[in-house]
C-alpha cells in the first residue's frame, strides 16, 4: 500500500466503518459510539475514498459490499489490537504486569534488598522479579549491558555511559569470632586494631578503607591474613579464627549462622555509601520507578 493512503487511514475511521457494519444503521452507530450521524457518515466516505473502494450500499437498509465484507475483519483486528495496547499500557502504569530487572551484590542482595524485594512482590504480585546477584565490582558492567535495569551497590566509577545517585550511608562494622575478647565490647577504636589481621573480601573495598584510615592517622593500616572474593566466605573464615574483617552492617543477619560478632568501629567512624545505577538516557519502566521510590523509603527509615 502507498504510504500516502497509510497516512490518511485513521483509526476514528475504522471504529466508525465497524460500527455501522455491527449496527446496519449510520444513525444507530453514531449513537454507539457517541457522534453525530454526519460525522459517522464522513468518516466512513473519508475511508472509502482513501481506500478506493465502496464499503456500504446506502438504501433503505446499509448493507457491506463484497469489499466491505472483506475488509471489516481487519479494521475488527486492529481496532482489537489497539484496545489491547492500551489496556497493556493502563496494566504496566498500575504495575498489574511488568519486569522488574535488579543487581546488587550478593550479600546484599540476600539481606536488605531481599527485603525490599519481598514488600515490592506483596503490593504488585503480578510484576516478574529477576535478581542478578554479583559481586560489587561487577554491578554497574551488569547495568551497563542492559542484563538488569536497575543496580544497587557501593560507590564505584561509571563511565558517561550509566548513571549513579546516592541511596544511603550504610556503617561499617566489625566482625570478629564469637569467643573473641573483642567480641564483648561495645565499640572499639581503631588503634586497638593496629595488630590485628584481616580477612579482606573486596580489594577494592580494602583500598577505600585505607584511604579513610589514612586520612585520619597516618599510623593506622589493616594487615592481610587471607583475601577472598565473597564476603560470606570471609564470615566463615572469622568465625573460624583466621581474623577479623570490616563488613556493612547489613550483613549482621548472618551473624549466628558463622558464630561471629558485629561490633562498633570508632576513630574514625567509617559509613559506605550505596547507590542506585542505571543506564544514561534511559527512562524506567513504571516497575523500576515504583522499586526505586520503595528502596528509597526504605534507606531513609534506616537513617540513610
Amino acid at each position: 500500500m502507498r504510504p500516502d493512503v497509510l497516512s490518511n487511514l485513521s483509526l476514528r475511521q475504522m471504529r466508525a466503518f465497524a460500527a455501522v457494519a455491527r449496527a446496519g444503521s449510520f444513525t444507530t452507530a453514531a449513537r454507539q459510539i457517541n457522534l453525530t450521524q454526519s460525522a459517522v457518515s464522513m468518516l466512513v466516505q473519508q475511508l472509502e475514498v482513501t481506500l478506493h473502494l465502496k464499503l456500504f450500499d446506502r438504501g433503505a437498509v446499509v448493507l457491506l459490499t463484497a469489499a466491505g465484507q472483506q475488509l471489516l475483519p481487519f479494521a475488527r483486528r486492529i481496532l482489537d489490537d489497539v484496545q489491547q495496547i492500551a489496556e497493556g499500557a493502563s496494566d504496566l502504569r498500575l504495575l498489574r504486569t511488568g519486569l522488574l530487572r535488579v543487581a546488587a551484590p550478593q550479600m546484599l542482595a540476600c539481606t536488605w534488598v531481599a527485603a525490599v524485594l519481598g514488600e515490592f512482590e506483596q503490593a504488585h504480585p503480578n510484576v516478574g522479579l529477576r535478581v542478578t546477584d554479583a559481586m560489587a565490582d561487577e554491578v554497574v558492567s551488569i547495568v551497563r549491558r542492559g542484563e538488569a535495569e536497575l543496580g544497587v551497590g557501593p560507590e564505584r566509577a561509571t563511565g558517561d555511559d550509566v548513571t549513579s545517585t546516592f541511596l544511603m550511608d550504610v556503617p561499617i562494622r566489625l566482625v570478629c569470632a564469637a569467643r573473641d575478647p573483642l567480641a564483648r565490647q561495645q565499640a572499639v577504636s581503631w588503634k586497638k586494631l593496629r595488630d590485628a589481621r584481616w580477612v579482606i573480601y573486596s580489594s577494592e573495598f580494602n583500598r577505600h578503607l585505607e584511604r579513610l584510615l589514612h586520612e585520619h592517622d597516618r599510623s593506622l593500616s589493616m594487615q592481610t591474613a587471607v583475601e577472598v572474593q565473597y564476603l560470606t566466605t570471609a564470615l566463615a573464615l572469622v568465625g573460624v579464627g583466621t581474623g577479623l574483617a570490616a563488613v556493612p552492617d547489613y550483613g549482621q543477619i548472618f551473624a549466628a549462622n558463622f558464630d561471629v560478632r558485629f561490633v562498633k568501629l570508632r576513630t574514625p567512624e567509617i559509613h559506605r555509601r550505596y547507590y542506585i545505577y542505571q543506564r544514561r538516557g534511559l527512562v524506567l519502566s513504571p516497575p523500576a520507578e515504583a522499586f526505586v521510590k520503595l528502596l528509597r523509603q526504605r534507606a531513609a527509615c534506616n537513617g540513610g
